[in-house]
């Protein structure tokens, strides 16, 4: 036999290695092919209008069931036409393949950007084995107007008003109208590219050819005007025509002093660019519409429609405008620098029908709508004479009784309104509609006059007007108190995000308070919040004074408040960085945030090194409204346990910027105030620390919880302190909170990191005062001012339950040390007669899972960790060998890595995948 010839045998074996090295090879492409690049973002948003980064940050994600996947390199093609991109020709950057596991916030490094201009993009990643994924679908962002010279756009305003109706509902009223500007045009192609960007301080609303332009509504975001203004870039190629055009500007004052604007339409017609911008021969007219109110703290009023002014067709193109005036010039524009607007528009949420709707005499009548909103209401009118007045009055709460704060409407009704009060005038026409358009109420009620019958349920309804915030995760657990808890939270969220900043209470004073810092976790876990956090940072920014004070509110810088309302700055800035991971936030804000540390130790150390402040009610508050020590009461905190809870927090405020430091390799900065607050820790605890009654200052919980969560308390005091707070709670407070805004947050954070999350069960299973299950009993749909209901019950002060229910009950947290949930924590805490829970969070990277289940002293935990992430899993259980996956020990399980036992938990960590735990759950 010829020794070269191969035997059968030979050929089997060669012929398998030949089809195995197939199989292996289409095994990878197959796994490559199931991994898919999707959710490609520019600046944090998909496809946006209105750039002006001059180098955007890009984001993507990768989708696959594939366990372990991991980002290995990256191609990013940026093409100057959708035709280049198609050919795989990044005419305007190509990054090649560059290897880093990033996919997040990657810096655009390519031509420089024009303004008005579309760019296409996508990306391709190579996985851990070094195979590439297709390339993603394509995606697109616009750029807005870069330069003050590329605006062409005048300033522009309205004559005074002279027509004689329009003076006469004006005078009548007390009302300021709103006004209407259109330009028209002509065209001899449709447009291959048109984008239209308005700038003014006035809320506004884009037509073109008679069809309002965006879902955006309240438009533009609330600023500080003399700061900073802003504008919006619309996409309207598909609006417009060949022929003849109309562009058109519906304005209300809202926050402005007065209505002017300037807008741009930049199109390319025949591969031609030309723009038309405002200016003097854009005509105007008043509307019908108006505003009545004074726009300030408790009278922000409503808005009037004059039925027998309006013009439906106004914006129609040919329209007769010989009636019309010209627009006049603005001068003398005092308003900050624009830039566009970087945070989500505001847009019309959910659509709440009435629930009742009942005559409460003296010819008013009562919708109910069986929930407190933010937000619109829209009433279809019965056929009414010419001229006849129906008043809507907008109320949060009402009483049988009369109450302090509430306003008697009807015969036996008490209502809590702020001069929340719409009017509409009829023309005598069928189908007549009043709906909102430039202002907004915070409402369960609205009180109807002016009609002749009970109006049906099917005329009217509630519209919620919120951020357009993407809606990132979910929670529910076995017990139904909790779950309504969590959905009484997130929906009072909603109701206080409008306008670009955290409202404290939408109908009285509108004003964006440092109460803000205590939803941050739960809200950032509910929505998408980025671009939101970003834009209300740098409202508190600009609004810093030269000495480094920060204002006890932003964007407008007015209020009470303390040390703990500034403090929003640094708080918000790091918790943005641990959940975006957006290093950039950090360098914006640093700066400021060291500069209002510096000048609070500026303060204390005029006053033996301890901050104090002012006497005065709202001018140097620590824990906000305690129960029973509210504003109904004359129970105010004392101003030394103002000062020890003021000096605890200022040490919180170093301890952050540390942090900030450290991430940021200022190492001088961080040895510098490691070492400044190691003294004043010392100095606090001397000074409040009452040594006979073991306690600082009082026996208030919040009074315990700051001086050991900021290391005040020395070691040695630390067990007897910790006991302390752990009788009040159960033995003073029979299971309740004693806390106000700040020291409810901070109280609940310290014991979930501390392992006494069974402490923060027992106050969130309390359906009795105080406590969110009293509020529920009460029948709340949104969240109180304070504990027992006085004031506003639409408010921001006790919205953060959702930051235990996620972080500890269904134990996602951010990991520091990966921040953006590169690396997610889970970590739930079984306590209680909670008995399974279900929840989820979309994070930059994907989404993560963490769902248990106990049945007797078996714990089940289904965990899901995305693509290019990783996870460090906490496991209640005694040992390795109690804990399986999938029913394979650890040690034989891919993906798992065991690193310690901590506290009665097994730690592991996991790469990308969909594991299932099961454990003999742990006794401690």
């Amino acid at each position: 036999m010829n020794p070269q010839q191969p035997t059968r045998s030979r050929l089997v074996a060669i012929l398998a290695v030949f089809l195995g090295t197939l199989v292996a090879s289409g095994s990878a492409d197959a796994a490559a092919e199931m991994a898919r690049v999707e959710e490609l973002r520019c600046e944090y948003c998909t496809a946006p209008v209105g750039i002006d980064a001059v180098s955007p940050r890009l984001s993507w994600l990768t989708r696959t069931d594939q366990r372990g996947w991991r980002q290995t390199a990256y191609q990013i093609l940026v093409a100057s036409s959708e035709e280049n991109l198609e050919r795989d020709l990044g005419d305007l950057w190509d990054s090649d393949r560059t290897a880093s596991d990033q996919s997040i916030h990657v810096a655009y490094q390519g031509l420089p950007l024009k303004s008005s201009t579309r760019y296409w993009w996508k990306v391709r990643v190579w996985d851990q084995d070094g195979q590439p994924n297709a390339w993603s679908k394509p995606s697109v962002w616009t750029m807005g107007l870069l330069k003050p010279e590329d605006w062409k756009g005048k300033w522009i305003g309205t004559p005074p008003v002279t027509a004689e109706n329009a003076l006469t509902v004006a005078k009548a009223w007390n009302a300021s109208p709103t006004i209407q500007f259109r330009q028209d045009f002509h065209m001899g192609e449709e447009p291959t590219s048109a984008t239209i960007t308005v700038n003014s301080p006035a809320y506004f609303e884009l037509y073109v050819n008679g069809k309002k332009i965006g879902r955006d509504v309240l438009s533009p975001a609330v600023s500080k005007l003399d700061k900073q203004t802003f504008s919006i870039t619309y996409d309207v190629r598909e609006y417009l025509v060949a022929g003849d055009n109309c562009v058109g500007l519906w304005l209300g004052a809202g926050w402005a002093d007065s209505i002017i604007v300037r807008a741009q339409l930049d199109v390319i017609v025949d591969g031609e660019p030309f723009a038309i911008g405002s200016d003097t021969s854009w005509k105007t007219r008043t509307s019908g519409r108006y505003k009545i109110g004074q726009w300030k703290w408790g009278d922000f009023g409503g808005e009037l429609v004059d039925a027998r002014q309006v013009a439906p067709d106004w914006c129609r193109a040919g329209l007769d405008t010989s009636a019309w005036t010209s627009a006049v010039a603005a001068t003398n524009v005092l308003l900050g620098p624009a830039r566009n607007q970087l945070c989500p528009p505001n847009r019309i949420g959910d659509e709440i029908p009435a629930v009742s709707v009942t005559s409460i005499g003296a010819g008013l009548y009562e919708i109910d709508f069986g929930k407190a909103l933010t937000g619109w209401f829209r009433m279809k009118m019965p056929t009414l004479q010419s001229g006849t007045t129906v008043t809507m009055t907008f109320a949060d709460t009402k009483s049988d009784s009369q109450k302090k704060k509430l306003s008697k409407i009807g015969d036996n009704g008490w209502y809590q309104h702020f001069n929340q009060i719409s009017k509409f005038v009829s023309a005598g026409g069928e189908g007549e509609v009043f709906e909102n358009k430039f202002n907004f109420a915070a409402f369960r009620y609205v009180i109807v006059e002016g009609l002749s019958s009970l109006p049906a349920k099917r005329s009217v309804k509630a519209m919620l007007v919120d951020s357009d915030l993407e809606h990132t995760a979910s929670f529910e657990c076995s017990k139904d108190l909790f779950n309504r808890i969590h959905e009484v939270n997130k929906w009072t969220q909603q109701c206080l995000n409008l306008g670009g900043y955290y409202v404290d209470c939408p109908h009285r004073e509108r004003m964006g308070y440092g109460d803000g810092q205590v939803a941050t976790e739960g809200f950032m876990t509910n929505f998408r919040a980025d671009r939101f956090y970003r834009k209300w940072l740098t409202d508190w920014r600009l609004l810093q004074k030269p000495d480094g004070g920060l204002p006890n509110s932003a964007p407008f810088g007015k209020g009470g408040g303390g040390p703990g309302w500034g403090g929003l700055l640094s708080a918000i800035a790091w918790r943005h960085f641990l959940y975006y991971g957006d290093k950039s936030v950090l360098e914006e804000n640093y700066d400021a945030i060291r500069r209002y540390v510096e000048h609070l130790e500026t303060i204390s150390q005029s006053n033996g090194d301890i901050l104090t402040g002012k006497t005065g009610k709202f001018s140097f508050i620590g824990d906000w409204v305690a129960p029973r020590r509210g504003m109904d009461t004359n129970n105010a905190p004392s101003h030394e346990a103002r000062e020890l809870f003021n000096n605890c927090y200022r040490i919180q405020q170093i301890e952050l910027l540390i942090q900030m430091a450290r991430v940021l390799e200022k190492t001088d900065d961080v040895n510098d105030y490691n070492n400044r607050v190691s003294e004043i820790r010392s100095k606090v605890h001397k000074a409040f620390y009452d040594v006979e009654k073991q306690q600082y200052v009082l026996d208030g919980q919040a009074y315990y919880v700051m001086p050991l969560m900021t290391g005040v308390t020395p070691d040695a005091t630390r067990p007897l302190l910790l006991k302390k707070l752990e009788e009040n709670i159960l033995l003073k407070n029979t299971g309740h909170l004693d806390t106000g805004m700040l020291g409810t947050y901070f109280m609940m954070e310290y014991l979930r990191d501390i392992g006494r999350s069974d402490l923060v069960f027992t106050m969130f299973n309390q359906t009795t005062y105080p406590g969110w299950g009293y509020m529920l009993q009460q029948d709340a749909t949104t969240l109180w001012e304070q504990w027992n209901g006085y004031w506003s019950q639409v408010h921001s002060c006790f919205t953060s339950p959702d930051n235990w229910l996620y972080q500890g009950v269904a134990g996602i947290q951010a990991d520091a040390s990966a921040p953006g949930f590169k690396n997610a924590i889970i970590k739930p805490d079984i306590v209680g007669d909670v008995t399974w829970v279900r929840s989820h969070y979309d994070s930059n990277y994907g989404r993560f899972v963490s769902n248990w289940q106990l049945e007797g002293d078996r714990l089940k935990m289904h965990v899901t960790v995305p693509a290019n992430a990783t996870a460090t899993v906490y496991v209640p259980a005694g040992g390795m060998n109690d804990v399986s996956e999938s029913g394979r020990p650890l040690d034989q399980t891919p993906g798992v890595e065991f690193l310690r036992i901590e506290d009665g938990k097994v730690v592991l960590r996991v790469v990308a995948g969909v594991y299932s735990f099961e454990a003999q759950k742990s006794s401690k």
